[in-house]
């Protein structure tokens, strides 16, 4: 039974690195499978979000590994390549032994330098102020809540801590720092400089992750990991506005967006998604990838609506666009389609509408009955406008990176 343990052993911490790098149910079973047939194992792998469980069969002896107790999931492109190269490599004659050494590499594949991924998500929060039209004062003040935001997020990270409260205590003093660096410039509203430091702790992929169990019938981890992704939301948006009220900040809940010209446009979309593949970890020959999803995904709906097309239609169109592109890439190289993708279209987040959601709603439970009715109206129109749009992005990315394995080596993937 030594032999089985190992095998058990293997294969469940196969399943382990895939769902903490990034991958959803469906990805994570398939190649767990297919390293499972290259061995030689008979197997049967069940995963949900806190273990995965391996079953091995040899003649009528059976061996059960309930793996340890998962880490909460991140996204680690350069691991996911990686664990997919060490799948590929297996030959006939593999010892699971061999392969369990092959894992040990994975587990230690190379990152990108703290330094270079702090200063990149803080240039990719500056971005997305930009695009959401903020003046280069609140930009610059969305660069410093980054740089507060990633160095506090890893220093949180490594504790131990949970992620949720992690999220909320780095949205409050990233969310603190960007206001008090706009204290010295009266009448600029910290409206835009908050929603970049939100959005850049957004947990898009694990929320996409989670549409993609659902429609793959994965119910159960599907509905934890949008639980989870939903709770951070709503801590993240609590933590800002705490981070508002405590420092006087004021909110206008009609601080629209500023429209873009679409060179500057583009550009800015293709700066937002360079910082996310640094902190998605994609490997430095695939970057370019998630920039030009990024610039073709917010170019796209930037030139539709100026065309005359509605946010939520240009959304969807941007979304298909990138998640396209990440479709055709990724038969080239070895990684999911949907971190590039997520890269590419985080930009298209409606978190200005929401975050100012969220304000007229603070303002309508304080003034009751006095409510103006052009703030119930703006406040509802905003909240119809983030869920629909929100919707049309996870539609889009789902639509477009459905069966994205179906195609790949030109073989039907072996679903559950």
């Amino acid at each position: 039974m030594a032999d089985d343990r190992v095998a058990v052993h293997v294969l469940a911490r196969a399943g382990d690195l895939f769902q903490t790098s990034g991958a959803d149910t469906a990805h994570a079973l398939r190649h767990v499978r297919e390293a499972s047939s290259r061995l030689g194992i008979d197997s049967d792998v069940m995963i949900t979000m806190e273990n995965i469980v391996v079953t091995v069969e040899q003649g009528d002896r059976f061996a059960t590994r309930v793996g340890p107790r998962l880490a909460p999931p991140g996204v680690d492109m350069g691991r996911l390549i990686a664990l997919r190269a060490a799948i590929a490599d297996i030959v006939p004659g593999t010892s699971p032994a061999a392969f369990d050494a092959s894992l040990d590499r994975v587990d230690h594949s190379p990152r990108y330098p703290g330094w270079l991924v702090v200063l990149g998500m803080a240039t990719t929060a500056a971005a997305l102020a930009r695009l959401f039209g903020a003046t280069w004062t609140v930009v610059a003040a969305s660069f410093v809540a980054g740089l507060v935001n990633l160095l506090l997020r890893t220093r949180l990270g490594k504790s131990g801590m949970n992620g949720i409260a992690v999220a909320a205590i780095t949205a409050f003093v990233s969310g603190v720092a960007g206001v008090l660096v706009l204290k010295p410039f009266p009448g600029v509203s910290p409206v835009l400089c908050l929603t970049a430091a939100g959005m850049i702790l957004v947990p898009g992929v694990p929320l996409i992750n989670g549409v993609r169990d659902l429609v793959t019938g994965h119910a159960a981890n599907g509905i934890s990991r949008l639980a989870t992704g939903v709770a951070t939301l709503m801590a993240i948006g609590l933590a800002l506005l705490a981070a508002a009220a405590s420092t006087g900040g004021t909110l206008p809940v009609d601080a629209a967006p500023v429209a873009l010209g679409l060179a500057e446009d583009v550009a800015f979309a293709g700066i937002a998604a360079l910082g996310f593949a640094l902190l998605f970890n994609v490997p430095a020959h695939a970057i370019w990838i998630c920039v030009v999803c990024g610039m073709a995904s917010h170019g796209l709906r930037t030139a539709l609506q100026h065309a005359g097309l509605d946010l939520a239609a240009a959304s969807l169109a941007g979304t298909l666009a990138a998640g396209a592109i990440a479709r055709v890439a990724t038969r080239r190289i070895a990684a999911p389609a949907v971190a590039f993708a997520f890269a590419g279209t985080v930009a298209l987040i409606p978190g200005s509408y929401g975050f100012r959601t969220a304000v007229g709603a603070i303002e309508i439970m304080q003034a009751g009955g006095a409510a103006t009715p052009g703030l119930l109206a703006t406040t509802v129109s905003l909240a119809i406008t983030t869920l629909v749009v929100t919707l049309a992005i996870a539609t889009g990315l789902c639509v477009a990176l459905a069966g994205e394995s179906a195609h790949r080596h030109g073989r039907a993937p072996s679903l559950p």
